[in-house]
């Protein structure tokens, strides 16, 4: 797992902190626990961030910065497989469930990589990094450029 990528705001772009997980929570982790979300694709994390901007915010979108990152070889890996996503997502409170199952990874601190499939396209692998794991200083950001939405995905105001 040689690359991964993040899309943020540029002021965060050098970040590797997991602060922004840790200040808000994520899909994979509760509030005050720092994670760092990335993904095995530019494009995923463009879908991703996308979603998460609200409808009526779409109108004129920032901004961001693509940051590719590199991760050891030999780094050790917790996966979710898609059929534990169905289970997971099948609970009476998906998020929850999805969340005690990072959280738990977390705490484990036994690998430094957590492989889990996007819920917006589950063929595809979110990467979320633990900062406070040993090797995170291993992971180095390789290239960082400006990113802007293509303008079809503007959603004027009506």
């Amino acid at each position: 797992m040689p690359v991964v990528w993040r899309l943020v705001r540029p002021e965060f772009a050098k970040e590797l902190d997991g602060e922004g997980a840790r200040l808000f929570g994520g899909r994979w982790n509760s509030r005050g626990r720092n994670a760092l979300y990335t993904s095995s694709h530019l494009s995923l994390s463009v879908l991703e961030v996308y979603v998460h901007i609200p409808s009526e915010l779409r109108d004129v979108l920032p901004t961001l910065q693509a940051v590719q990152i590199s991760v050891p070889d030999s780094a050790d890996v917790t996966r979710i497989s898609q059929n534990d996503l169905r289970k997971l997502i099948g609970q009476d409170d998906p998020l929850a469930a999805c969340r005690a199952k990072g959280d738990h990874w977390l705490e484990g601190g036994a690998s430094l990589v957590f492989e889990v499939p996007s819920i917006l396209v589950p063929e595809e692998t979110n990467i979320i990094l633990n900062p406070v794991h040993p090797r995170m200083p291993e992971v180095e950001i390789i290239a960082s450029r400006a990113f802007r939405f293509d303008p079809r995905l503007v959603v004027p105001k009506v």
